[in-house]
């Protein structure tokens, strides 16, 4: 049947995705689920032939530096030493679980060739590249990922309570946020949020995302627009042409596609943290829900000008390192820092568009649910501790193995992207009549002002090359004068040439400050 928006719905593939069977003892990567996998704890499948493409010189099968530290109940701590001592490095541009892929920003054979793609404002696109980008998400959301499993049981403490299952390529999306998003045991904090990996986690789950739609689809340059919340005072893309305008009860409108998205793990709502779930996988049970500005305390959504004022924040991050640091650019974007002129007391920036939204966005852990996530977090993107935040900590749940530094020091460009200005600019504090902030994003990568920490932090061989200048300078200021004043009192028919050497050497310097040579130049 063609839908309004103009691109089909599969029923057969939908109700596929639905009866797909459990698997018990497995693990994404798919390929890593097999038995002989989990007891050897070794995550290196086999790429034409050898494991990690060895052969092909795309990796290696190595183990992964890791603390000595208990088995933790939750595994999602010091990933993914709870069920792998072994799994594929990959060189040079090659990535991916069996360095069977490029890195972002790479393609070819051998990922030699530069890959770049525009990410574009979403309602900049044509009809066609709308239509395109909404048709691949659908055939994401119920076509079963041949490559990954979802991991549905939480504690890892006993190898037997393992429990797996197949899932759709948009709900393994969904299902990554909610594993990182959920809190530890007895801490607010989790892997994504509330600390300096906020934006870089969210960067590469992005990049995710891309990446396995271009593999199920096969169209490789497939990217996720941005949504500018800030060109209107209300949802611009909540409506039947793009997410499905407002139904009863807060459900999408008939009308919309949308209509029939069902929503994966919002009924453990009431449970913060990941740990004490049921161990059930969390079922099909509500549909998508959208109420755009009808909370009374978030009914507007950030401008222009509240993105200008955190774009001046000097500092990237701040002590302690969560969503209590105060002038810090990390948490003032996240939306915990909030300005005491806001409009809203509990929520800025980014938390404000899930408080707006007012439904399936507004619960963190599975907000991926509602397709307007991904775009609300490349537009993050563009205008960019627990131990999981740590620069040298892996990103849970991906594979290879990256950590957070590895993304630190990378603008867009490496990766495979940038964002198109936007047709229609808007003022800071009006809506589409000005010079766009869209201009304002960090287009240099990470190499601003309110970064500098950051490089300071973990470049520790900056201090080096500072200490050696300064090292070479005074020997050298040290060596002239003494060979100066060596000269003057063993050449003294030479004396006024040399008082005259001395003290234009002196005014190059800076440092003519002997009374004799004053004395005898007046």
């Amino acid at each position: 049947m063609l839908l309004s928006c103009g691109f089909m719905w599969s029923w057969p593939v939908f109700l596929l995705c639905l009866l797909c069977p459990r698997v018990l003892e497995a693990q994404f990567p798919r390929l890593c689920t097999i038995p002989e996998a989990l007891e050897s704890r070794t995550c290196c499948p086999l790429w034409r032939g050898s494991p990690c493409g060895f052969d092909s010189g795309r990796g290696v099968c190595a183990p992964h530096p890791a603390r000595d530290l208990p088995k933790p109940v939750d595994y999602r701590i010091n990933w993914p030493r709870a069920f792998y001592d072994s799994v594929c490095t990959c060189w040079g541009n090659y990535d991916g679980f069996d360095c069977g892929q490029c890195l972002p920003g790479w393609k070819g054979p051998h990922c030699m060739q530069r890959h770049h793609i525009v990410r574009k404002e979403i309602t900049d696109l044509t009809d066609q590249e709308r239509e395109n980008f909404l048709s691949r998400l659908y055939k994401a959301k119920f076509s079963t990922s041949d490559r990954y499993m979802i991991l549905t049981s939480r504690d890892t403490t006993v190898e037997e309570n393992y429990t797996f299952q197949n899932t759709s390529v948009y709900d393994l999306y969904v299902w990554m946020h909610y594993y990182s998003a959920k809190s530890y045991a007895g801490s607010e904090n989790n892997a994504a949020h509330r600390g300096p990996a906020f934006a870089f986690w969210h960067r590469v789950f992005l990049l995710f995302m891309e990446r396995e739609i271009r593999e199920l689809t096969g169209d490789q340059d497939f990217y996720i627009p941005y949504w500018d919340w800030t060109r209107t005072n209300h949802c611009n893309i909540c409506t039947n042409q793009y997410f499905g305008g407002a139904g009863q009860n807060g459900h999408i409108d008939n009308a919309s596609p949308f209509s029939k998205w069902e929503v994966r793990c919002h009924s453990d709502k009431i449970f913060h943290s990941f740990s004490f779930i049921s161990k059930t996988i969390c079922p099909y049970q509500e549909r998508l829900i959208r109420n755009p500005g009808m909370d009374p305390m978030f009914k507007t959504l950030p401008t222009a000008e509240d993105v200008e004022n955190i774009m001046a924040t000097e500092s990237f991050d701040t002590p302690p390192f969560d969503k209590t640091s105060r002038n810090s650019f990390r948490n003032k974007l996240e939306g915990f820092e909030i300005p005491l002129d806001s409009r809203h007391l509990n929520a800025s920036m980014h938390n404000l568009i899930h408080r707006y939204l007012n439904g399936t966005m507004s619960l963190v852990p599975t907000a991926a649910n509602d397709p307007i996530f991904m775009l609300h977090h490349c537009f993050i993107d563009n205008d960019q501790v627990h131990p999981a935040q740590r620069a040298q900590a892996y990103m849970a749940p991906f594979f290879p193995l990256r950590s957070n530094s590895f993304y630190w020091g990378r603008d867009t460009r490496s990766l495979g992207y940038v964002y198109k200005e936007e047709s229609t600019a808007r003022t800071a504090t009006g809506r589409d009549d000005g010079v766009g902030l869209i201009t304002k994003h960090n287009i240099g990568g990470y190499n601003s002002v309110w970064l500098d920490s950051i490089y300071i932090y973990t470049h520790t061989y900056i201090y080096t090359y500072i200490y050696i200048y300064i090292y070479i300078y005074i020997y050298i200021y040290i060596y002239i004068y003494i060979y100066i004043y060596i000269h003057i009192y063993t050449h003294t028919h030479t004396l006024l040439t040399k008082v005259r050497d001395i003290w234009l050497l002196g005014e190059i310097y800076g440092k003519c400050k002997s009374s004799r040579y004053s004395d005898i130049i007046s």
